[in-house]
């Protein structure tokens, strides 16, 4: 078990391949589509949602545009203007939510993940881009203490996001 643990730690060590930091400049443009809840709510209102992600940041220290908009009924409902911030490394990204809030990211193969803890819920967002359509879901679990041995953990829902490129 502790050689499969090594194994995993060095795998994720690893820098970014060239042509998946390539691949993650499509993500680039302004995306319209839906957010789905599932399991779904009774009566749920449609949601429009616009995502505007600017260029990859490709140096350190740098951010990019990485905002949301929810639309009902054409009525803007929420809008979430946050970024998406390149540390140290290609590796070393975070979803920036502003008030200080920064949530650690990494592109593991050509997903973006973002998991995050609010109270007693995990959260684990995964953002991908299949052909033109750029796919988001955030699963959302009941947490529990850590122990020595397995825990289990009962999920809650998921939340989809599904994008098609808005014309330019």
């Amino acid at each position: 078990m502790n050689r499969l643990i090594a194994i995993l730690l060095f795998a994720l060590s690893l820098p970014v391949a060239a042509h998946e930091q390539d691949s993650h400049s499509l993500f680039t443009g302004t995306w319209r589509g839906t957010l789905v809840n599932e399991p779904a709510r009774p009566n749920a209102a449609r949601i429009d949602v616009v995502r505007e992600i600017g260029p990859m940041p490709a140096a350190d220290h740098t951010c990019t545009m990485w905002k949301t908009t929810y639309s009902e009924g054409g009525v803007v409902k929420q809008v979430k203007d946050y970024t998406l911030c390149r540390g140290t490394g290609p590796n070393d990204l975070s979803i920036d939510e502003g008030g200080g809030v920064r949530l650690p990211a990494r592109w593991i193969g050509d997903v973006l993940v973002t998991p995050f803890k609010v109270g007693q819920i995990l959260l684990v967002v995964h953002t991908r881009l299949r052909g033109n359509v750029l796919d988001e879901e955030i699963l959302t679990v009941d947490d529990q203490p850590a122990t020595t041995g397995i825990v289990p953990l009962t999920p809650r829902t998921i939340q989809r996001l599904t994008f098609t490129r808005a014309a330019s």
